[in-house]
């Protein structure tokens, strides 16, 4: 297989959201099966699962490349086209989100955000464009540091932000009237998010702060992860040197119950939980 150095960077790459990751993953397969039209659909779908292999090892927690090679696997016809399919119906349905998403900013609403949801990000920058004034505040969200990349582009588009330590979140929190997140993978009982997240809901809970989950369908799972295996990461983001009788736990993403999430948005539409905490489908 032809060597692509964009998904060599799409498998080492930890900053981006899981929606961004999926159209770079798309963009790739287009590519490959575009210059390799004449292969019989036995061999599109071996070159699909030597692609899928790779990138839901680098990325296990990531719904969507279990939902795209499931699409993919059981629908003939013309890969580009099918991949063009669920792309735009990704669209479509993120756009519905966005649009429920505007009712909940107000002006001059202060809005707290942990990690860099891509849904997250256009939420806020919908409310930019409808001219509705709101300020953000965001943690670090170490040790990647992908809140910090966020409050930078945000003050691009003059977004006031107010950055925070990670251990300020509580602070952070205090002082915002919603918390947006978004999600990588969620199900019945709960969802996935960056490590953190669950401490922000906590907080949220606590301080009586509205809690939204911004999502779209092709991140739905009928079961959380089985393997957590995969979610470690290098020691030397944390600590340069190695030292003895110290060990390093660098995970970056973690199970979340939705105990204290106000609703999550899906496809456009505000779901809410039932009296065991179960998401209402």
């Amino acid at each position: 297989m032809k060597h692509y150095p964009e998904f060599e960077a799409l498998l080492m790459e930890q900053e981006a959201g899981a929606t961004t990751l999926l159209f770079k993953y798309i963009h790739v397969l287009k590519r490959f099966f575009i210059s390799n039209k004449n292969l019989s659909i036995d061999e599109q779908k071996q070159k699909m699962n030597l692609f899928y292999e790779k990138v839901v090892k680098a990325h296990p927690l990531v719904a969507l490349f279990p939902n795209i090679n499931n699409y993919l696997m059981n629908n003939n016809g013309n890969l580009v086209k099918l991949l063009d399919a669920f792309e735009e119906n990704i669209n479509k349905n993120i756009e519905l989100t966005l649009k429920e998403s505007l009712k909940l900013i107000k002006k001059n609403n202060k809005i707290f955000t942990f990690s860099h949801s891509s849904i997250v990000r256009k939420s806020i920058m919908n409310a930019v464009k409808q001219n509705v004034p709101i300020s953000v505040a965001i943690t670090e969200a170490r040790p990647v540091c992908e809140g910090t990349a966020l409050a930078k582009f945000l003050s691009t588009i003059n977004v006031p932000v107010s950055l925070y330590t990670d251990a300020a979140m509580e602070r952070a929190i205090d002082s915002s009237d919603m918390v947006l997140s978004g999600t990588d993978w969620y199900w019945e009982g709960g969802f996935i998010n960056k490590i953190g997240t669950h401490s922000a809901l906590r907080i949220a809970y606590e301080r009586e702060v509205p809690f939204y989950i911004l999502a779209d369908s092709s991140k739905s799972m009928n079961r959380a992860p089985s393997d957590w295996s995969k979610d470690k990461h290098n020691s030397t983001d944390i600590l340069k040197e190695s030292k003895e009788n110290i060990t390093v736990f660098n995970p970056y993403f973690e199970s979340i119950w939705y105990k204290g999430v106000t609703g999550i948005i899906i496809d456009g539409e505000m779901k809410t939980f039932d009296k065991n905490g179960k998401l209402e489908i």
